[in-house]
């Protein structure tokens, strides 16, 4: 069977979070491997430049053949120049186009205190990172014009390659040394800081996405099992992580170790021997300490001790060499986030949201996983407590149907709502001036009979909606029809009209719930829900705690590798929460069903002591029967520890109840006792209730223990000691009880 509509456009979906999360993932792990290497090149002086990249700074010199910026006409050695215009889209909302932009540089020097070198962006400018400040902003009427420039006598800062043959600066070449090809005018705390930053969030992004697409993928193959997603999520974030950043580290400490030796043994080789050479070797010295500096993991270290350490040794300085080397290394500022209350804010929103969503997850599967544990009964079938039908809805005399609001149809419940049009334009808004909501008793109705439904407090997924439109207003009605077949999930609890019998209704924080869906399609549902809740949800971890370590500098390929750890643990955690909070449940209810029978047995018990008075003087002659009172009055309900002592003791209940009524018929005034009648009353009252407890314990004992043998569940029950729940008194770890016996 092929796909449907809608199983096309989620995989479509599912795939397009794939293909950006690899995006997002190959430029974050570039953007932190240039943050990562821009804090391990020292800011060597001109004069010491040898070959191969550097980080240098100084002053810009006006060249011979100067630019003109277009809008401002100041003089320049590089500009970039935008037009845009604004305008209203068809909503009214003010956007903005482009509507001409450029840029144009020249070759130029840039000097410091020991030397100048020639700076060379070539014909590509835009292979260049130029990281400037807008220099120029004009508005006339509705077009704005901006200018970025590099203007003669502005301080810079440029990573390039210097070409010791044509004594350039040049930008090809970079990327073998995992290096950007930048000119800014910013100071290295805020470009490292910037990209460090740059690269937490899309890293993050890229993992929630990884999460989202494999929960989308699943669920457009109807898969709804979360140990699933939870297996195939830790393979898929562990690999990606663990593959991707190994491979990116290795590719970045063989860059800045290539880059060390290359430099090193051009010292070595005697090259460039003249008044310049202590500058080189402090050059050299700064650019070591500040490689060994940047180990901060163990990954980090474990490389620097293969490539570097023990590969190159630190070269030998004299004492006015060393000091320059030190100066070189304590000149290098740490990089940060400038904006640390701006990434703490997103932090924390990003918590925020993600607990919100988690809460919203579990109890989503939650539900779900209820759905799966609770079975299906008949009408005839249906036990005290927490039960699932599936029948269709009928009406009668007694509990007939209502007719909605706007078409006049026959339903059992709608909710009607009227809408008023006010304000125009984009700015016009529907406005609720009406809502009604109905709701009356129904029979679910299958082949073995039918049972009362009480919708009060139902979640209804109505089935039917109509919706119309008249001058500014809008009515719309949704509605559940009669002689349809709904699936409800609610609690089965005595009628209060007619407490013989069981009635679907709501009770406490138990789930109701009445869908025209099939059971599966409501699981599939539920399913899709909690896996998108929960990628999301691990997604905004992620960000959260990314964007924290990126803006104190300390995002490393370490905090790769422990997300590669944590999230399948985190999952594993959250699996974990799910199947205890089922055993847990499934105990509470076999706990409650056992405790409303130790209700009616106590309620029945206390009957006894005070008939037992009214009765002796008139039966005296009666020890056999006196004696079976007298022994149900000691019996205590509580100490009840076994489904056959539970019946014994119920049927003795009923023999003794059966044989009194038969003596007291030739005792008018006994029978007419207030004690007795009400005893009686009681006695008949409970007895159908009584044996759909019992029916209901029983259940829920068999559900329970078959739950806690399956696996996984069987660790969680070994680990945190649930015990099965046993009908044979001899294994029974509760206190036997001598119950009473009775032969007519």
């Amino acid at each position: 069977m092929g796909l449907s509509g809608k199983q096309i456009i989620i995989t479509l979906l599912g795939l397009a979070c794939l293909a950006g999360s690899y995006y997002l993932m190959q430029t974050g792990l570039d953007e932190l491997s240039h943050a990562r290497q821009m804090e391990r090149m020292p800011q060597t002086p001109i004069a010491a430049l040898t070959r191969g990249p550097y980080v240098i700074a100084g002053e810009a010199e006006k060249a011979p053949d100067i630019l003109i910026t277009p809008y401002s006409g100041s003089e320049a050695l590089y500009y970039r120049y935008k037009l845009e215009e604004e305008y209203r889209d068809s909503d009214g909302d003010l956007r903005r186009r482009t509507l001409e932009s450029g840029q144009q540089g020249v070759d130029f020097l840039i000097q410091d205190p020991s030397g100048k070198v020639t700076i060379a962006p070539g014909h590509d400018l835009s292979e260049i990172e130029w990281n400037l400040e807008r220099t120029y902003s004009s508005r006339s009427g509705n077009k704005i014009y901006s200018e970025w420039a590099l203007r003669p006598g502005e301080n810079l800062r440029v990573i390039g390659r210097y070409d010791h043959e044509n004594k350039k600066m040049v930008f090809t070449g970079l990327e073998d040394f995992s290096l950007p090809a930048l000119v800014s005018g910013f100071t290295l705390d805020i470009d490292g800081g910037g990209r460090l930053f740059s690269a937490a969030i899309r890293i993050s992004i890229a993992t929630g996405l990884l999460a989202l697409g494999v929960a989308l993928l699943l669920i457009a193959v109807k898969i709804h099992r979360f140990w699933v997603y939870v297996w195939i999520m830790s393979l898929a974030v562990s690999g990606t992580l663990s593959v991707l950043g190994v491979t990116r580290l290795n590719q970045e400490w063989q860059g800045i170790a290539t880059l060390y030796e290359s430099r090193y043994q051009y010292l070595n080789a005697g090259a460039d021997q003249g008044e310049n050479t202590p500058l080189v070797l402090a050059d050299l010295s700064a650019l070591r300490q500040l490689i060994q500096e940047s180990t901060s993991g163990w990954l980090d270290r474990w490389k620097y001790r293969a490539l570097v350490e023990k590969r190159l040794p630190m070269p030998e300085l004299d004492t006015s060499t060393a000091e320059k080397a030190r100066q070189i290394v304590e000149s290098q500022p740490d990089i940060r986030f400038q904006h640390a209350w701006t990434s703490m804010g997103l932090s924390a929103a990003s918590s925020v949201l993600a607990i919100m969503l988690i809460l919203v997850a579990l109890r989503t599967v939650k539900l779900k996983r209820l759905i799966e544990a609770v079975p299906t009964s008949s009408t005839e079938g249906l036990s005290f407590g927490l039960s699932e039908l599936k029948a269709m809805v009928d009406v009668d005399d007694a509990f007939p149907p209502i007719r909605d609001p706007l078409r006049n149809e026959k339903c059992v419940a709608y909710d009607y709502t009227v809408e008023e049009k006010r304000g125009s334009g984009k700015d016009a808004k529907w406005h609720t001036v009406e809502h009604q909501e109905k709701r009356v008793p129904f029979w679910l109705e299958d082949n073995e009979g039918r049972v009362l439904v009480y919708p009060e407090g139902a979640r209804i997924a109505y089935p039917k909606h109509h919706s119309e439109i008249r001058d500014n207003k809008r009515y719309t009605v949704r509605f559940l029809d009669t002689l349809v077949n709904v699936y409800c999930l609610g609690f089965a609890g005595l009628d209060r009209k007619q407490p013989d019998r069981l009635a679907m209704q709501k009770d406490g924080d138990s789930p109701f719930l009445i869908s025209t869906k099939e059971e599966e399609d409501i699981i599939l549902s539920q399913g899709a829900g909690g896996l998108t809740g929960t990628a999301v949800s691990l997604g905004l971890f992620l960000f959260s705690a990314t964007v924290l370590l990126a803006a104190d500098g300390s995002f490393s390929p370490d905090n790769l590798m422990f997300s590669a750890l944590a999230v399948p643990l985190v999952l594993c955690a959250y699996l974990g929460v799910l199947h205890y909070n089922d055993i847990v449940f499934l105990k509470n209810r076999v706990d409650r069903a056992r405790a409303n029978i130790d209700t009616i047995l106590q309620q029945r018990h206390d009957l006894w002591p005070n008939l037992e008075k009214v009765v002796t003087a008139s039966l005296a002659h009666e020890k056999t029967l006196l004696q079976a009172i007298a022994s149900l009055r000691n019996a205590n309900p509580v100490e009840v520890n076994s489904v056959e002592q539970m019946d014994k003791l119920i049927r003795v209940e009923k023999q003794v109840t059966t044989t009194l009524l038969a003596r007291i018929e030739g005792y008018p005034d006994l029978k007419n006792n207030t004690v007795i009648s009400r005893f009686m009353n009681i006695m008949n009252e409970t007895e159908n209730y009584l044996a759909l407890l019992r029916n209901s314990y029983t259940e829920s004992v068999m559900i329970y223990n078959t739950r806690i043998q399956s696996f996984p569940d069987l660790i969680l029950a070994k680990l945190f000691r649930f015990r099965q729940f046993t009908s044979n008194p001899a294994t029974s770890t509760r206190g036997r009880q001598r119950l009473p016996k009775w032969s007519d």
